[in-house]
């Protein structure tokens, strides 16, 4: 290995991070979509265990599935600074399948709650509509700053896409976190529980992009640092 390839960090924390955390939704996702395609009863006792409605009304859980599973299998590899720099070609091939897999998933996520329960068009959907969208402006802003040569804006946007995507598994940790401090009390607060339960995806973007703006801020003041330290290293060599 070159002392160039040393140099640049693969960013596995951040990799293997987004590995574990997308392969919740995504391995299920590659499980659904291959019984749906196999057809119900084809596999004796797992296939009875998904929602029937998804083989008789497969499109949109096989965009859905489809979509995000690509997404799981693309996404994370865009954050590491040795593919990028080494990989360009691999790099932006893959950005773009992730990109473009994460606006499928998004929109087709509403098709698919259209389709599984269309009388449900209240809080929890609209919440749903907004983060759906949400993704694809993110991701459309991503593609637009890399098409003009802006890669710092790039690079924040996909961050903001991805924790926008994220925002649907969020509140798997948040619900649980809710449920250990209150659940004894679920009477009292009901009402805390009904407004999570409507708007935990809105929560879940909120606390997403907060965080995702600290870790930006947190990266651009580390490669500041090291960039006066290079330059103070230089001046006193000379």
């Amino acid at each position: 290995m070159t002392q160039k390839n040393q140099q640049t960090p693969f960013n596995w924390p951040v990799v293997s991070g987004l590995l574990l955390i997308t392969a919740i939704p995504g391995i299920p996702a590659i499980i659904i979509v291959a019984l749906v395609l196999l057809g119900a009863g084809t596999v004796a006792g797992i296939s009875n265990t998904i929602n029937p409605q998804y083989f008789s009304t497969p499109a949109a859980i096989l965009t859905h599935g489809f979509s995000g599973a690509v997404f799981f299998l693309t996404m994370p590899w865009q954050f590491s600074p040795r593919i990028r720099l080494h990989y360009p070609k691999w790099h932006k091939f893959a950005g773009r399948f992730a990109a473009l897999s994460g606006c499928v998933m998004a929109l087709s996520g509403i098709w698919m709650h259209l389709v599984l329960t269309p009388n449900d068009l209240g809080a929890r959907f609209i919440a749903l509509v907004i983060m759906s969208v949400a993704i694809v402006g993110a991701f459309g802003i991503a593609i637009w700053s890399v098409l003009n040569g802006q890669i710092v804006a790039h690079t924040k946007w996909m961050m903001r896409a991805v924790a926008i995507c994220l925002a649907a598994i969020t509140p798997l940790l948040l619900g649980a976190i809710l449920q250990v401090l209150l659940g004894s009390w679920q009477e009292t607060f009901k009402g805390v529980f009904g407004f999570y339960h409507d708007y935990d995806r809105l929560i879940a973007m909120a606390i997403n992009l907060i965080l995702v703006e600290w870790l930006d801020k947190r990266r651009v003041k580390v490669l500041d640092e090291s960039k006066e330290g290079v330059v103070s290293e230089s001046a006193g060599s000379m």
